[in-house]
C-alpha cells in the first residue's frame, strides 16, 4: 500500500494540479486564439498533405501512359500543350510553352503554403503578446495588494507561462509541416521539369532519324 509520509499534503498539492482545460483556460483569450490558429493550421497542413499525395500518385501514373495525356493531373495538363503532333521547327517557342504550363501548375502545388507559414510565424507573436499581457496583469495586482496576495499575481505570471508555450507549441509542428509540404510540391515540379525535357529530347531524336 502507498504510503504518505507527509501526511496528506502531498495527495493535496497533486489534487490540486490544473488539467489540460485549466492550463488553457490560464491563458485567457490570447491563448485560446493561439489554439484556435493552431487547429486551424493542423487542418490545413493535413488537407494539402493528402491533396499532394493524390497529385503525385496521378503524376506517376500518367508517367506510365504518356501517349495519352489526362487533364486529371499536372503532368497530363503540361503534356496536352505538345498535342499529337508537335511543331519541332521552332524548338524556342515550343519550350516557352512548356515552361509556361508548368510556371501555371505551381499556384495550383503550392496552395495554402504562405498561410502556413504566416500561422507559424504569428503563433509565437500571439505567445509574447500573452505573456506582455499576463506581466501587466501581474504588476497590475502587485500595485494593488501591496504584493501581499500572491493568488493575484499568480493569474498573472500564468497567464504570461502558458501563453508562451502555447505559441511554441504551435509554431514548431507548423514549420515543420511547412517544410514536409514545399518539399512534396517541389517533387512534383521536379517530375515535370524532368518529363518535359525527356519529351522535347525524344522527339528530336525522332526528327533527326527521320531527316
Amino acid at each position: 500500500m502507498p504510503v504518505d509520509p507527509t501526511r496528506g499534503s502531498l495527495v493535496e498539492q497533486l489534487q490540486r494540479q490544473p488539467s489540460v482545460i485549466d492550463r488553457l483556460k490560464q491563458g485567457g483569450l490570447v491563448g485560446w486564439v493561439i489554439v484556435a490558429l493552431g487547429l486551424f493550421g493542423f487542418a490545413l497542413a493535413a488537407w494539402r498533405l493528402f491533396g499532394l499525395m493524390q497529385v503525385i500518385r496521378s503524376v506517376r501514373e500518367q508517367m506510365r501512359n504518356l501517349s495519352q495525356p489526362n487533364s486529371n493531373n499536372p503532368l497530363g495538363r503540361v503534356l496536352s500543350v505538345l498535342g499529337p503532333n508537335p511543331q519541332l521547327s521552332d524548338l524556342e517557342t515550343l519550350e516557352l510553352k512548356l515552361d509556361e504550363a508548368v510556371m501555371l501548375e505551381v499556384p495550383q502545388l503550392e496552395k495554402g503554403q504562405g498561410l502556413l507559414k504566416l500561422l507559424a510565424a504569428v503563433a509565437p507573436l500571439l505567445g509574447l503578446l500573452g505573456t506582455v499581457t499576463g506581466m501587466i496583469i501581474t504588476f497590475q495586482a502587485i500595485t494593488q495588494s501591496g504584493g501581499g496576495d500572491s493568488r493575484l499575481m499568480a493569474d498573472g505570471i500564468s497567464q504570461a507561462l502558458v501563453t508562451t508555450v502555447e505559441g511554441l507549441v504551435v509554431a514548431i509542428p507548423l514549420l515543420f509541416l511547412h517544410s514536409v509540404l514545399s518539399a512534396r510540391s517541389k517533387v512534383v515540379v521536379q517530375l515535370l521539369e524532368q518529363q518535359c525535357v525527356g519529351l522535347l529530347a525524344l522527339h528530336m531524336s525522332g526528327k533527326k532519324r527521320s531527316e
